[in-house]
């Protein structure tokens, strides 16, 4: 627990705008059209990212006691970046695979000649 009041009131704004952030992602994440979306993937990381900072903060400003939370945080920030390197694999795959041309089946001609030849 900080005894600074001045740490103890960035922390409390800190967990103030985690939680802000975390309402503003789940929002986000239940707007997603499907599990596939960009928007839905981008955000259910965010939420496992904020989720992972909240039991740091709150046993620096000391609403938790118990020092088994700071490992459960660890685990969950390190499962933010597993889900975020799967995220960022998927999708790079997904970009730099061969995506063959449609193939051209008409050309149009033009059907008359043009002014300037006609004289």
């Amino acid at each position: 627990m900080a005894s600074d009041p001045i740490i103890t009131m960035f922390e409390t704004f800190n967990l103030v705008l985690i939680l802000v952030a975390f309402a503003i992602f789940a929002r986000l994440a239940f707007k997603g059209k499907s599990l596939g979306s960009f928007r839905f993937q981008l955000s259910i990381f965010l939420l496992i990212w904020v989720v992972s900072e909240i039991p740091h903060i709150a046993e620096t400003i000391g609403f938790l006691a118990a020092t088994g939370y700071e490992d459960m945080g660890l685990y969950l920030h390190a499962a933010s970046m597993a889900v975020f390197a799967t995220f960022v694999g998927w999708r790079s795959l997904r970009f730099l695979s061969y995506h063959p041309p449609a193939p051209i089946t008409t050309v149009s001609l033009p059907t008359e000649t043009p002014k300037v030849l006609k004289s």
